[in-house]
């Protein structure tokens, strides 16, 4: 449904759910479940690290025509609404796919804009492009923490039962971020700029991690506590390594799980 955009299921569900910054929507409430499960794939919600799809596919400009400038991952790794996010929330082309920017006056002529269609290739294995089988050979050989690791320190008799709740919702990336509330339609993507001002996107790991506002707490807390900061690509793995950065003694777990 990424490849084929004149494909008789894109149709159909961009008829039932609409398309919204060049993707499905997955419809809300509305929404059928095994469709919503796709999108959350698709999508990376509540996905180790962001998840294994949205890693593993990267974004093809040829043309430019259908891929959009500032919201698709077309320059290295992350779209350019989330590297140059002040920038973004300035701009009135938010909507505006490579060819259109490039129309108005974006970039130079020349040889280098070959004129292919625009697509999708899977990284793990760009010649054969994506099958169950890799995909299944990719879940099943991955290294990395695992839900159960995080789980497991979410529950700690000195926390209060919602703090533990948020914690839980936090590692499933299931709370109510900006970024979450554009995937459900909920508000425009103009709106996902960070509450702090900082010119972001406001993601469950820029609010807790990268923020330069909020996420400058840890450093602070480390600080406090007199460890090295640390240094994690994702919410979980920062949770379980920091828990074990005073070393193994269980008193020294219990606090800093604690905190």
């Amino acid at each position: 449904m990424l490849v084929d955009r004149e494909g008789l299921w894109f149709r159909v569900l961009a008829a039932r759910y609409g398309v919204e910054r060049g993707r499905l929507r997955d419809g809300g409430r509305r929404g059928s479940l095994w469709w919503r499960e796709i999108v959350s794939i698709r999508d990376g919600v509540g996905e180790p690290g962001g998840g294994w799809f949205g890693e593993n596919v990267v974004r093809m400009v040829g043309d430019g025509s259908d891929t959009l400038f500032w919201t698709d991952p077309w320059v290295d790794e992350s779209p350019l609404c989330e590297q140059f996010g002040r920038l973004f929330a300035l701009s009135e082309t938010k909507l505006r796919t490579v060819a259109e920017m490039f129309s108005l006056g974006w970039g130079m002529d020349g040889a280098a804009w070959a004129q292919f269609s625009d697509r999708w290739r899977w990284q793990p294995d760009p010649d054969t492009g994506y099958t169950v089988r890799g995909v299944y050979q990719l879940l099943t050989t991955r290294d990395s923490v695992t839900m159960d690791d995080a789980d497991h320190l979410i529950w700690h008799p000195q926390v209060p039962l919602k703090v533990s709740i948020f914690a839980w919702r936090l590692l499933r990336d299931r709370l109510p971020t900006k970024t979450n509330l554009v995937i459900r339609g909920i508000i425009s993507s103009s709106a996902q700029v960070c509450v702090a001002g900082c010119g972001e996107a406001e993601s469950a790991h820029h609010l807790f991690i990268s923020c330069s506002f909020f996420g400058s707490l840890w450093a602070l807390v480390c600080t406090w506590i007199d460890i090295s900061l640390t240094d994690s690509s994702t919410i979980r793995d920062h949770f379980v390594h920091f828990t074990s950065s005073l070393g193994g003694s269980r008193a020294r777990r219990s606090f800093l799980q604690l905190i």
